[in-house]
C-alpha cells in the first residue's frame, strides 16, 4: 500500500509535468508549422497524421490497450519471457498488416484516388509509412507504462517529440526558403525511430524483455479475443475525434481544414489529460482486478474524479484564453473560435465517459462500447454532411459535439445501469 501512495504521488507530479510542458510543446510545434506552412498544407498536414494515427491503431489490434492489464503483473514477477512473448504476437501481426495498409494507400495515391492534383500526391502516402513504427513506439511506451515507468512511457512521446519536431521545422525554414510538408513529414519519422530504438534498449537495460526463447502461457487467440474489442472500441473514438477532419477536407475548401486543425489542436490538451491520468492509474487496476476487484474498483473510481476535475478546470482556463492562443497561429485562423469553443466542453464530457470505457472493457464488456462508438460515428458522418455546407467549421465542431454527447451518454448510463444490476443481485 506504501508504495501504491509513493507510486501515485510521483505519478501526480509527472502527470502535472506531462500536461503542461506536453500541451505548450505540442501548440509550439502546432504553431510554428502553421507559420511556415500555407493553411490548405497545415491541413493536408493534420489529416495525413489523422489517418496515420487510425492506421496505427488498427494493426496493434488493441495490444496496446490491452497491455496494463496483462504485463503489469509479469513484470511485477520479473517475467521477462511473457512480457518478451507479448510482444511477438502483436508486432508481427502490426507489420503484416501495416504492410497492407502502405500498399493500399500507395495504389491510390498513384491512381490520384486521395489526391486531386495530378502534378503531386497527398502527404499521406508519404507519412503512412510510418505507421508500423508508430505503432511498435505505441506498444513499447504501454509496457514501460505497465512497469510503472511512466517518465520514460510518457514524456519521449508528449514532450521530447513535439519539441523536436519544432526544431527540425525551424532548422529547414533557416536552410529552405520554402519548406514543404514532405520535408517536415521525413524530419519527423527520422525523431519518431530515434526515440522507438531508445526505448527498446532501454527495455533491454531494464531486463523487461528478453531474446531468449520463450514460449507464451497465454495463447495468440486469446490475447487476441481480449485485445481486439479494445482496438475496435479506441479505433470509433478516434473516428469520432478526426471524422470532422476529413469531412471538411471533402466539403469545405482546403483553407477551413487547416483552421479547424488548429481548433482541434488546442481543445486536445483535455483528452490527452484524460490519457495521461489513466496512465498514472491503469497499472495499478490491472495489477488488482483479478486478485483484489473492491481496490481496482475504488482505483477506478478515484481515477474518474481526478479526470473530472482536471478536465473541468483545463477546459475552462482554456475557454477564457482562448482568443490569444488562436492568434498565434494567425489572423487567419480566428475563424475557427466558435468551433474551438464547441470542441471544449465536448471533449470534457468525453474524457470522463472515456476512463469509464475502460473500466467496461477491462470488465469484459468491451463490444457493448463498441457499439455505442459505432452509432455515434454514424451520427458524425451524418451530422457532418447536413451541417458543414451550412455552417462550414462550426458546423463540423457542432457534429463533433451531438456524436460525442451521444457515445459518452451511452457509456456512463451504461455504466450506472450495469451497477444498479450488480448492487440489486448481491443484496
Amino acid at each position: 500500500m506504501e508504495d501504491q501512495k509513493n507510486y501515485l504521488s510521483r505519478g501526480t507530479w509527472l502527470l502535472v509535468f506531462s500536461i503542461i510542458f506536453g500541451y505548450a510543446a505540442d501548440y509550439w510545434f502546432n504553431v510554428t508549422l502553421s507559420q511556415h506552412l500555407e493553411a490548405h498544407q497545415y491541413g493536408d498536414y493534420k489529416v495525413a497524421y489523422s489517418i496515420t494515427m487510425l492506421a496505427s491503431v488498427l494493426v496493434l489490434l488493441g495490444g496496446d490497450r490491452l497491455a496494463p492489464r496483462i504485463l503489469s503483473k509479469h513484470i511485477a514477477n520479473k517475467d521477462n519471457s511473457a512480457v518478451s512473448a507479448y510482444l511477438a504476437c502483436y508486432i508481427k501481426r502490426a507489420f503484416i498488416i501495416s504492410i497492407f495498409i502502405i500498399s493500399l494507400i500507395w495504389f491510390l495515391s498513384y491512381f490520384h484516388v486521395i489526391h486531386f492534383d495530378a502534378d503531386g500526391h497527398h502527404a499521406l502516402s508519404l507519412m503512412i509509412v510510418a505507421v508500423p513504427i508508430i505503432a511498435l513506439g505505441a506498444l513499447l511506451s504501454r509496457v514501460l507504462q505497465s512497469a510503472k515507468l511512466l517518465a520514460f512511457s510518457n514524456l519521449p512521446w508528449r514532450v521530447a517529440l513535439p519539441l523536436l519536431k519544432t526544431c527540425a521545422v525551424l532548422a529547414l525554414a533557416y536552410f529552405y526558403i520554402d519548406i514543404s510538408v514532405e520535408l517536415v513529414i521525413f524530419a519527423g519519422i527520422m525523431i519518431v525511430i530515434v526515440i522507438v530504438v531508445w526505448q527498446i534498449w532501454l527495455l533491454f537495460q531494464k531486463n523487461i524483455i528478453t531474446l531468449t526463447p520463450f514460449e507464451s502461457a497465454t495463447s495468440d487467440k486469446a490475447l487476441l479475443k481480449q485485445s481486439i474489442p479494445m482496438m475496435l472500441a479506441m479505433l470509433v473514438t478516434l473516428m469520432l475525434n478526426q471524422t470532422d477532419l476529413l469531412m471538411l477536407e471533402w466539403l469545405a475548401n482546403e483553407h477551413d481544414v487547416g483552421h479547424f486543425s488548429a481548433a482541434n489542436t488546442l481543445a486536445h490538451i483535455i483528452p490527452v489529460t484524460q490519457v495521461t491520468i489513466a496512465s498514472l492509474f491503469l497499472p495499478l487496476i490491472g495489477r488488482q482486478l483479478d486478485s483484489n476487484p473492491d481496490l481496482a474498483d475504488k482505483l477506478f473510481g478515484k481515477a474518474r474524479f481526478i479526470t473530472l476535475v482536471m478536465t473541468t478546470l483545463i477546459g475552462s482556463l482554456l475557454w477564457f484564453i482562448s482568443d490569444g492562443l488562436l492568434k498565434l497561429f494567425g489572423t487567419g485562423y480566428f475563424d475557427a473560435k466558435n468551433a474551438l469553443l464547441i470542441l471544449i466542453p465536448s471533449y470534457a464530457i468525453t474524457a470522463v465517459a472515456a476512463i469509464t470505457a475502460t473500466w467496461l472493457q477491462y470488465t469484459g464488456q468491451g463490444k457493448q462500447v463498441v457499439e455505442f462508438g459505432v452509432i455515434a460515428v454514424a451520427i458524425n458522418v451524418i451530422a457532418n454532411m447536413l451541417f458543414i455546407p451550412k455552417f462550414g467549421l462550426t458546423g463540423a465542431a457542432l457534429a463533433t459535439a451531438l456524436s460525442l454527447s451521444t457515445w459518452s451518454l451511452a457509456v456512463l448510463l451504461h455504466h450506472r445501469l450495469d451497477n444498479n444490476l450488480l448492487s440489486s443481485v448481491e443484496s
